[in-house]
């Protein structure tokens, strides 16, 4: 988990990768891989995601929740505007 509110998230960009992008919490690091992307509102969607598991981290929630029930709130998130 990261440490406090001041810690910054980098977002690096790479060209190949097995993964739309990972987020590393020991680095506070996004990777996000381009050629798993087809337009650029995906890239900035999973940019997003990536971010928020960032996020998440930092309030702690990562450490009270499992790796899918993460996911599943990252998606709700990410749907919940075109849900209203």
């Amino acid at each position: 988990m990261a440490n406090n509110m001041t810690d910054m998230c980098t977002v690096d960009l790479r060209i190949f990768g097995e993964n739309r992008g990972i987020y590393y919490d020991e680095t506070n690091r996004c990777l996000v891989y381009l050629t798993n992307h087809e337009t650029l509102s995906d890239l900035m969607s999973t940019m997003t995601h990536e971010v928020i598991h960032h996020c998440l981290a930092k309030l702690g929630v990562s450490d009270e929740i499992d790796e899918d029930m993460e996911e599943k709130m990252i998606f709700f998130m990410a749907w919940a505007e075109d849900s209203l």
